[in-house]
């Protein structure tokens, strides 16, 4: 492994300013500027990998950059932000005012690539769990992640984090996760990926292998550790709430708020059923996600009670999420249903008549997951949306654990065309599939507007640590581009609407939102088809950015340069040959610095242009130590 650090530009991007897309693409070679800790906050609950794993992890990671020096493996450090969550680029932490949740925002922007000087400053950023506009200007920022690749991969499969030779300028090195295999077509359909693998073959939903990595790359949409109190204390609803089914004024995509056997803690962020009956006793989450007009009139929501409304999840990415500049495009526009649940529950008291029932809403499908705590008996069932007197299909039965005391970690999931199950991070084994068909592009109904339940029936339980998340949303930008004629205006690419701002304007109405959808798009596929569509030669791959309205990559690709190299493959395509390695681990995320009250002591201040203040933000703070959190292996 070679003892210096190579730089990996991801090649941050939007769809609608390649400009800023082509200033990131560049390598940037700066040393890790440690900074002040966030204010303390609730504890979160750990859902990820156990502590042996990542002991494990951290311990090979530094064996392998510290210690073998051979071409096995070399170490890399990522300037950008096109495959946030997954890995960090240039960044600030941000512990939001309005409800303690900590986040990161990306700030590759305010350096200038070519000279690493500050030329401008993150200063509006917008937390993704409250919806609250934030002061960021003198957040400490961090370098990328340092990771280590294996350089001695023969096989690359779908989904990998791979290093690659930028198809443009082959002295750059990219990472982005691999999609497309040689020989395939590969699509975008509502956020999803879809594969011809042959071309005599019918289009298929691609899925993740290892349930795992899905399960490690969600985003999150709401933390119910970290509540909006100022806001609720006005009158805003909560969104977890005690229901039942009905279509009464007042109630949202048929749920109704009621007092029921389910008592609320709202302090401590607990839910306590003591259910002695056969019937269901539900507890709904309902998606009332605020934002900063919101919290800018704030004294007024008591006043107005139309206000608080509904709306459908979005893709908004909270690393994206703020201003800077023109770029107001950080806002979510596009439905998601692909959701994950995590929970807590602690079981008191069970008898054979004692069940859970977890359930997830996706456009006209609801998907239920019924747990018997005595037996530990799974049924996976579905239920048509708007037709729910048709009654319940049962899809698969499997076997986890008895639960009649105790706490454990549950999650349910509806990804990708197929139900996940773990219990105490345990993947549940059904005796079918769990994987089913739907159209490539479903539309959100009213019940998309509470898309996720928790009911009890005959147990005494507690539910804790509600963690709502949802999956990548992969926009279809499309670059026009025909081998003859070149690059066709725009050059910039195209998204797959007209006007995002209209889609987001109806995130409150699932069927007005739809119908938007269903013309922008089919407008799109009717002159654009063509370009929607990657064919992979028998030597190519597919690359796309974790952080999908944020990436340019293989959608965005340019020809231009590549003649001139010799290099005629597609334009959205990366050759065999210039696959580098395998991301294996973040061995070194940033320093978190210590005394002065968690802020260090800045011994090294950025340098930028006359504005900036410059002078005045520190870029290196000591002492500091390891963040050992974020130590892990890349999935």
């Amino acid at each position: 492994m070679s003892g210096k650090q190579k730089n990996v530009s991801q090649e941050k991007s939007s769809a609608v300013d390649a400009k800023n897309a082509s200033k990131d693409a560049k390598a940037v070679s700066s040393s890790q500027p440690p900074a002040k800790t966030p204010p303390k906050k609730k504890s979160k609950p750990k859902r990820n990998e156990g502590a042996r794993e990542t002991f494990e992890s951290i311990a090979i990671a530094f064996i392998l950059a510290f210690v073998f020096k051979t071409f096995q493996a070399e170490a890399y450090v990522i300037p950008t932000g096109s495959m946030a969550p997954t890995l960090y680029g240039r960044h600030k932490e941000i512990t939001c005012d309005g409800c303690g949740y900590e986040f990161a925002i990306g700030a590759s922007l305010e350096i200038d690539q070519a000279s690493g000087q500050l030329y401008q400053r993150i200063s509006e950023v917008f937390c993704n769990n409250c919806g609250k506009q934030i002061d960021g200007t003198n957040a400490p920022a961090f370098n990328g992640d340092r990771i280590v690749v294996n350089k001695q991969i023969l096989d690359f499969k779908r989904f990998d984090v791979v290093v690659f030779k930028n198809p443009e300028e082959g002295h750059v090195n990219y990472i982005k996760r691999l999609v497309g295999l040689p020989g395939e077509t590969i699509r975008i359909r509502k956020g999803d990926l879809w594969a011809k693998i042959t071309q005599d073959a019918d289009w298929e939903i691609l899925r993740k292998e290892d349930p795992q990595v899905q399960k490690d790359i969600q985003l999150t949409v709401y933390d119910d550790n970290y509540p909006a109190r100022p806001i609720l204390d006005q009158g805003w609803p909560e969104r977890w709430t005690p229901a039942i089914r009905s279509n009464e004024d007042g109630s949202v995509g048929g749920w109704k708020a009621v007092e029921s056997a389910w008592k609320p803690d709202r302090e401590n962020r607990t839910y306590q059923a003591q259910s002695t009956t056969a019937d269901w006793q539900w507890l709904r989450y309902t998606h009332f996600q605020p934002n900063a007009e919101v919290w800018n009139h704030a004294n007024q929501i008591q006043n107005d009670v139309s206000y608080p409304k509904p709306s459908l999840i979005s893709d908004f990415c909270s690393f994206n999420g703020f201003r800077l500049g023109r770029n107001s495009d950080f806002k979510g526009a596009f439905w998601v249903g692909d959701l994950t649940i995590n929970s807590s529950i602690n079981v008191t008291s069970a008898n054979a008549e004692s069940a859970i029932r977890i359930q997830l809403v996706e456009g006209s499908q609801t998907f239920n997951a019924t747990i018997e705590l005595q037996t530990g008996r799974v049924t996976l069932t579905s239920l048509e949306s708007d037709n729910l007197a048709a009654g319940e299909t049962e899809l698969a039965v499997g076997q986890g654990p008895s639960m009649t005391s105790g706490n454990y970690e549950v999650s349910f999931a509806n990804v990708d065309d197929r139900l996940c199950l773990w219990i105490d991070h345990q993947l549940v084994e059904f005796d079918q599939p769990t994987t089913y068909l739907s159209s490539d592009q479903p539309f959100p109904t009213d019940a998309d507007l509470a898309p996720c339940g928790i009911a009890v029936r005959n147990a005494d339980v507690t539910v804790s640590d509600l963690l709502l998340e949802r999956d990548i949303y992969y926009q279809n930008v499309f670059l026009p581009f025909h081998e003859s004629e070149g690059v066709l205006p725009p050059r910039n690419g195209s998204n797959e609407v007209d006007n995002k701002r209209a889609l987001q304007e109806l995130l409150y109405s699932p069927a007005a939102w739809g119908s938007q959808y269903r013309n922008d798009t089919g407008s799109l596929l009717k002159n654009n088809e063509a370009f929607c569509e990657y064919q992979l030669d028998d030597d190519e791959y597919l690359m796309f950015g974790d952080n999908s309205p944020s990436s340019k990559d293989s959608r965005l690709f340019d020809y231009e340069n590549r003649p001139m190299n010799g290099i005629f493959s597609h334009r959205y395509a990366v050759r065999k040959k210039d696959l580098i390695g395998k991301a294996l681990f973040i061995f070194w995320p940033h320093g978190v610095p210590f005394l002065n009250d968690g802020e260090g002591i800045p011994v090294w201040y950025h340098k930028g242009l006359e504005g900036t203040n410059a002078h005045e933000y520190p870029s290196i703070r000591f002492p500091f130590y390891p963040n050992i959190s974020r130590m892990k292996k890349i999935r």
